[in-house]
């Protein structure tokens, strides 16, 4: 990505979902690791790439007697595993075309894509690129934009991509531009209220101002060229701003 914060840069984990798909947005590394969700796998096919996991339950990708399938995991109550996720540790396992896939038992709380998240975490990963995520379905998408709060509480980052822009999320800290950035910039309090929010090297400044989630009032602030920060005290924020900001090799 264009945009640098203090952290060390670390492995990135792409995630291919069903949603639209327009392609990649920017060049997959030697290092990153790419995970299907469901039939994102029929995504990358088309593109000739190869994931290094496909996870699913398979409601949009029907294989033979995989859907539905549970292994040693039904006797799991999958509504009451809703916050330690003991389900991603019982999953069957099997190879679909050479490829390592788990499979999900289609009654639970998480989406696919929030499996993958898990999964992924678990692995030791921080950041979370995800494409194929939006579109089709809206409650997908909304479902989507709580995985990128979701990853803001794990102290890691994700990004959830569109054929023109791409969104993340911000918890109690500050996120810089570098020059150079054009377009709009978008800010929405997840949270109820996000407190000391600021924006820095935008068409308008914003000093320590508070946003709740109930008014868009931070919608269509602009790049103009300088380097921009957006920072906030405490609460969540999500970002949204052109995918014409992104680096190729991010």
């Amino acid at each position: 990505m264009q945009e640098t914060e203090e952290t060390e840069q670390k492995r990135r984990c792409i995630i291919v979902g069903a949603g639209d798909f327009f392609g990649m947005p920017f060049t997959v590394g030697k290092n990153d690791y790419i995970i299907a969700a469901d039939a994102g796998y029929e995504n990358l096919k088309k593109l000739g790439i190869t994931p290094d996991l496909i996870v699913g339950d398979f409601d949009s990708m029907h294989i033979a007697g995989v859907k539905g399938t549970t292994g040693d995991v039904k006797d799991l109550d999958i509504y009451e595993d809703a916050e330690k996720a003991e389900y991603i540790h019982h999953l069957r396992e099997l190879k679909l075309d050479g490829v390592e896939t788990k499979v999900i038992d289609p009654v639970k709380n998480d989406p696919d894509m929030m499996a993958c998240v898990r999964i992924g975490l678990e692995m030791g990963m921080r950041e979370f690129h995800i494409i194929g995520g939006t579109g089709k379905r809206i409650d997908h998408s909304i479902a989507n934009l709580q995985i990128l709060a979701f990853l803001a509480h794990q102290d890691a980052r994700g990004y959830l991509y569109n054929y023109s822009q791409v969104t993340t999320a911000i918890r109690n800290t500050s996120l810089r531009f570098p020059e150079g950035m054009k377009g709009f910039f978008s800010v929405f309090s997840y949270s109820d209220h996000s407190y000391g929010v600021t924006e820095r090297g935008l068409k308008y400044i914003i000093n320590d101002v508070t946003l709740n989630s109930l008014t868009p009032t931070g919608l269509s602030n602009e790049f103009v060229g300088t380097e921009a920060e957006i920072s906030v005290r405490e609460g969540t924020l999500i970002l949204v701003y052109d995918i014409q900001n992104l680096s190729v090799d991010s």
